[in-house]
């Protein structure tokens, strides 16, 4: 019965806060954002249909009470809301949009490393590997995948963004924005399963081990494939926070200055969720390794969030609108021109 209360919480959770994200930008009038955020709903949906027909490597549990096409409404719009609030945090940063996705991307995948584990053991979904194997029964594929997936839809409509809106292509961009997002990510995906396999293949040659759209799971769990795995993945989460820092150091001198509370609280509230099932479930006298490794995501999630107001709390604000900011910070470039001139 508490496992089936987490169930119905989780859900909850989740629609709360799609819905939060969205009546905010209805409320501010964003109407290309309200699509942005239901682009990217549509586009989790898409990407979890495809990855249990492709992959074959999860299933997820029967308990969810809202279902298309076999996934859980919840998870089409977790991916919504995990997407957009990483988009809202990198935007609080005024650095180039190329680099924002790879910011996007670090926030998603430090959250994964705390509630992946977690899910699995609250039967959330089933992964194809044991509990204690992989990263506490979370494959590495699925870590890497994370990356991918926020890079791809993030970098499409980042792009779509310095387009036009009036032109009619950017509108067809808009709508197929799910799909384009999606074809980026089989791409990289390719890419991944090209690399992790290729080693081994090199090594059995003669076994002709092929690539097909569905992997072979013995193969993909292979001890020689686990490590070069785990190789790949640590490289990638080096290279993002190399090039997450890189940029932050480099444009440190521009960084935005609204606070959006609004994803920090979401983000929290998820870390929250899953911190709470933890102890509530008695995972974590099974696993306390657990406890620490959301402790530190959530604190290197805080670090992010909060860092333009630590280096520069001058030109960074909480509760003010947009209108305001910017009425202030021209009184304050006022300020410093009639000092200069006199």
């Amino acid at each position: 019965m508490a496992h089936l209360n987490l169930f119905f919480a989780f859900e909850v959770l989740g629609f709360v806060a799609f819905a939060a994200i969205l009546a905010r930008e209805i409320y501010q009038g964003n109407r290309h954002r309200v699509f942005e955020i239901f682009s990217c709903a549509v586009f989790g949906l898409i990407l979890e249909a495809g990855d249990i027909y492709l992959g074959k490597a999860y299933s997820y549990n029967t308990a969810f009470l809202v279902k298309i096409a076999g996934v859980p409404l919840v998870i089409g719009l977790g991916w919504a809301v995990i997407v957009y609030c990483a988009m809202l945090l990198s935007d609080q940063y005024h650095i180039p949009w190329k680099l924002r996705p790879f910011m996007d991307a670090l926030t998603a995948i430090i959250l994964d490393l705390a509630i992946d584990p977690v899910a699995s053991r609250l039967a959330f979904w089933r992964w194809a590997i044991p509990l204690d194997q992989e990263f506490y029964g979370v494959p590495l594929e699925n870590l890497i995948g994370w990356v991918l997936v926020v890079l791809a839809f993030s970098f499409v409509i980042r792009f779509i963004r310095t387009l036009n809106v009036k032109r009619t292509l950017t509108k067809v961009l808009m709508f197929l924005s799910p799909i384009l997002a999606y074809g980026l990510l089989l791409l990289g995906m390719s890419a991944l399963n090209l690399i992790i396999f290729l080693p081994y293949q090199i090594n059995h040659w003669s076994s002709k081990v092929i690539m097909y759209s569905h992997p072979d799971l013995t193969v993909l769990y292979n001890p020689q494939v686990q490590i070069w795995k785990a190789a790949i993945f640590v490289i990638i989460l080096v290279e993002l926070v190399n090039i997450v820092v890189w940029t932050i150091i480099k444009n440190r001198r521009r960084y935005l200055w609204r606070f959006d509370l609004l994803s920090f609280v979401v983000m929290f509230g998820l870390y929250l969720f899953f911190f709470t099932a933890m102890l509530t479930s008695g995972i974590y006298s099974q696993l306390p390794i657990l406890v620490i490794i959301i402790q530190i995501s959530f604190l290197a999630y805080c670090l992010l969030h909060f860092l333009p107001y630590l280096l520069r709390p001058g030109t960074v604000y909480f509760f003010k609108s947009t209108e305001q900011i910017l009425k202030k910070e021209e009184k304050k470039m006022e300020k410093i021109i009639e000092a200069e001139f006199k």
